[in-house]
């Protein structure tokens, strides 16, 4: 369960920020959406395979970018 102290003269704004910080860290709203509707166990699996596919395509990426910086520095 999320707490926020709001200290007195405090902005809520500023109250409203270190909440929606609080429940950005601890994955509330995320376990919320998640468990909104069923998702059903194939399509589960399927999800997860597509994810794990555009992560490694991202990895890959950043490999080659670092690889294409390292190159440019060694012609300056």
């Amino acid at each position: 369960m999320i707490t926020i102290k709001v200290k007195r003269n405090e902005n809520i704004n500023r109250v409203l920020q270190r909440f929606k910080a609080a429940v950005m860290s601890e994955g509330t709203l995320k376990t919320a959406k998640e468990k909104s509707h069923f998702v059903k166990p194939c399509i589960r699996k399927r999800l997860k395979s597509k994810e794990a596919t555009r992560q490694k395509k991202k990895d890959e990426m950043k490999l080659i970018r670092q690889a294409q910086n390292e190159q440019n520095e060694w012609y300056r």
